[in-house]
C-alpha cells in the first residue's frame, strides 16, 4: 500500500470563541488586563469590607460593593469612549445625493459630516439613534447591527 491510497482528512473548522466580556464595547482585555482588573477588584474588596464593618453585614456582602464599583467604572469609561467613536454609513455611490442628505440632517442640528472617498455619512455613536430616526423620516433605511 503506497501513498496513492492516502486520503487527507478535511481541515478541522474551529468555531469562533464566544465573546467573554460582552458588556464591554471597545476594551479588549488580554491576560495582563484581566489580571489588573482582578487585582483592582481585590484591592477594592479589601477596602470596602473594613469600611462597612459597622453595617453588621456578613463579610462577603461588605466586600461586594468595592469590585462592583470597579466594574461599573470600567463599563462607564468604556461606554464613554464608545460614544465618542464615529460610525460610517453609506446608501449610495452618488456623492451629490449623499451631500443632499447630509445637508438635510445638518439642518436638523444633527452632528454629521460627509467623507468624500468613499462617499460616507459619518456620525458619533452617541448620536446614532437621532440620525437613524432622521434617516427613516427621509425614507432611507438606516443600518442595523
Amino acid at each position: 500500500m503506497g501513498w496513492e491510497s492516502f486520503v487527507p482528512l478535511r481541515p478541522v473548522r474551529r468555531r469562533p470563541r464566544p465573546e467573554r466580556w460582552p458588556f464591554l464595547r471597545t476594551a479588549r482585555l488580554n491576560a495582563v488586563g484581566r489580571s489588573a482588573l482582578g487585582g483592582a477588584c481585590l484591592v477594592a474588596a479589601a477596602a470596602s469590607a473594613p469600611a462597612l464593618r459597622r453595617s453588621g453585614w456578613p463579610w462577603p456582602l461588605r466586600a461586594a460593593p468595592g469590585p462592583a464599583a470597579v466594574l461599573a467604572g470600567l463599563v462607564l469609561a468604556d461606554r464613554r469612549k464608545w460614544a465618542g467613536m464615529e460610525s460610517g454609513f453609506t446608501f449610495t455611490d452618488d456623492p451629490m445625493e449623499l451631500r443632499t442628505v447630509a445637508d438635510r440632517l445638518a439642518a436638523q442640528d444633527l452632528p454629521v459630516r460627509l467623507q468624500e472617498q468613499p462617499p460616507t455619512l459619518r456620525y458619533a455613536h452617541r448620536d446614532a439613534r437621532r440620525v437613524h430616526a432622521a434617516l427613516e423620516e427621509l425614507g432611507i433605511r438606516p443600518p442595523t447591527w
